[in-house]
């Protein structure tokens, strides 16, 4: 079974919330650029976006796929769309701790559509981890039984750079290691960094090690590689992960997200190439490439 734990809806609303980011501009005016950029946005039909994902993923071979609202604004047209497929995806969505209204319609919403987990983006959103705003979202994931996915490291919103807007987040902006007394706090919230820390690979090595309630997931083609000192081979990052995490606590991930590309079957196939030539056994891919999230997403 292969289990995607990182694919981004981008729906219609998603596009439209970045377009509110620059009010001095027509609305259309920035879907343009966007579109300009070599960006397919979707129609108004979100059923009709789902449909396209599920054969993306029926074309890619993928069992199941978490699906993330990558803005509040699509937070209840995600949830719903999920909602149809139970065999086939699972619902995060992000929420601005420092935007309450984004915490009372996840709250006001999750009876009937069940979301698994929230996603927060401390460096995006601009606060602290450990602040009391992002102890609030902890608190209601907890209350809920969400998993909570929380971005380290680098950050880049590509969509932002089409539009003129800043769309790199500094590192130091959200560091594993600021995790590690939340997750000591927090024993029975399962939480999830995802892109192997990003950047802060050591920093997310040892933020595993240490806390047995943490998850990371393999997301994208991990580039901060390149960078680091000294430098590392995915399948060095494969190894040194499962040596800290183990195997039942990596997730793979696509960061799928946005059409004409797609699913990103490239990543896929780059990541069970990685495992193998890393000394991973049958049963270690079959667990990192869907029963570990399964299991964790009780689902």
């Amino acid at each position: 079974m292969t289990f995607d734990a990182h694919v981004h809806f981008f729906g219609r609303e998603f596009y439209a919330f970045q377009t509110t980011l620059i009010s001095r501009e027509d609305p259309e005016t920035v879907l343009g650029r966007i579109r300009a950029g070599g960006v397919e946005i979707p129609g108004p039909d979100a059923k009709a976006h789902a449909s396209r994902w599920i054969a993306e993923l029926d074309r890619n071979l993928v069992d199941r796929a978490v699906i993330f609202a990558s803005s509040p604004t699509e937070m209840k047209t995600v949830g719903e769309v999920v909602a149809g497929y139970p065999r086939r995806l699972c619902a995060y969505t992000v929420v601005n701790p420092k935007a309450p209204a984004t915490l009372e319609t996840l709250e006001a919403l999750q009876p009937k559509l069940h979301f698994k987990g929230i996603l927060m983006f401390p460096a995006l959103h601009e606060y602290a981890i450990h602040s009391p705003e992002a102890a609030r979202a902890i608190g209601i994931a907890k209350q809920h039984h969400l998993v909570v996915f929380v971005h380290c490291g680098k950050l880049r919103v590509n969509v932002r750079k089409l539009i003129g807007l800043n769309a790199d987040f500094p590192a130091e902006k959200s560091r594993p290691r600021d995790l590690i007394p939340i997750a000591r706090a927090n024993p029975d919230v399962r939480f999830v960094v995802p892109h192997f820390g990003s950047g802060w690979f050591e920093e997310t090595m040892a933020l595993g090690a240490t806390c047995p309630n943490v998850y990371v997931d393999t997301a994208g083609s991990n580039a901060w590689i390149l960078e680091h000192d000294p430098p590392l081979s995915l399948a060095e990052v494969f190894q040194r992960t499962r040596a800290a995490f183990g195997i039942e606590r990596i997730l793979f991930g696509s960061d799928s997200g946005g059409f004409p590309r797609g699913y990103r079957a490239d990543v896929l196939k780059a990541q069970k190439d990685t495992m193998r030539a890393a000394g991973f056994t049958d049963d270690d891919q079959r667990a990192v490439l869907g029963a570990n999230l399964a299991q964790l997403l009780e689902v």
